[in-house]
């Protein structure tokens, strides 16, 4: 998904991002649906399939275009599926823009940093909990760097933020350990995006979603104390009656942020 992100929105033929991505999906579930294969068996089969999807996408022919980079965040579920947010990532790419979407693992990772307070907070760090707490994060570790590694030229630039840097630039107006759920990590991406150089947030949620009213209430301060960076709640409830003009008014906002922008990408 983040090779799909970084290649449609400038490729030349209409499509090849797109069965790239099928393909590499593809690839990866022959590996996943295999019954009884153990771990490491497992991670070895899939690192050693990710090469060829990186070539695949790599060999997609692409167009030099300086467009705006939004980042999407909000409700995990909302953002991630894209019938739930009626295509709004690929709208934003017919509008202009290149989308950086916050993926599954970043919630994964909240979870985990979760556990780790609350244990903390009970006073349980010499405890049995903690150290199979403390070895699944060190195992989850090493496998994400191994899945990473075939990537490390492609997303010099886009690497994802750690978890606890979102967490501590939240603080000031959403504590973690008063507030809990995405408007933490919502809001603490929001800056991590602006002091990237990102020229947009587009922050996607079901409507009455209760982090998304949280973090609709503090996102002014946030753009206020960020330069005026761009923040659009976007909600979905089934009823949008012009979900492209919406989109469009919010990427002149973002291109007008792009050519007055502090913070260079």
């Amino acid at each position: 998904m983040k090779l799909l992100l970084m290649t449609r929105p400038y490729e030349i033929n209409a499509g090849d991002a797109d069965s790239a991505y099928l393909d590499g999906i593809a690839a990866c579930e022959t590996i996943l649906e295999i019954p009884g294969l153990p771990h490491d068996e497992r991670l070895t089969r899939l690192v050693q399939v990710l090469p060829r999807i990186r070539d695949n996408f790599r060999a997609v022919h692409v167009r030099d275009e300086d467009r705006p980079l939004i980042g999407v965040v909000g409700e995990i579920f909302t953002r991630l599926n894209s019938f739930a947010n009626q295509e709004v990532i690929r709208r934003l790419e017919a509008a202009g823009a290149e989308c950086w979407l916050a993926g599954v693992a970043e919630w994964i990772w909240y979870t985990n940093e979760e556990q780790f307070r609350r244990l903390r907070e009970e006073r349980r760090r010499a405890s049995k909990t903690w150290l199979r707490a403390f070895l699944t994060k060190q195992v989850m570790e090493r496998d994400e760097k191994a899945l990473y590694r075939s990537f490390a030229e492609d997303f010099r630039g886009y690497e994802e933020p750690h978890v606890p840097h979102l967490l501590k630039l939240s603080h000031p107006y959403l504590p973690a350990a008063g507030c809990g759920g995405e408007m933490v990590l919502s809001t603490g991406g929001s800056i991590y995006f602006y002091e990237i150089g990102a020229d947009g947030i587009a922050d996607i949620s079901p409507f009455s979603c209760m982090n998304a009213i949280i973090t609709e209430a503090v996102y002014p301060k946030v753009s206020r104390e960020h330069d005026g960076f761009p923040i659009r709640m976007f909600y979905f409830d089934g009823t949008q009656s012009d979900l492209d003009r919406d989109v469009g008014i919010f990427l002149e906002l973002a291109r007008t942020y792009k050519r007055r922008k502090k913070t260079p990408r």
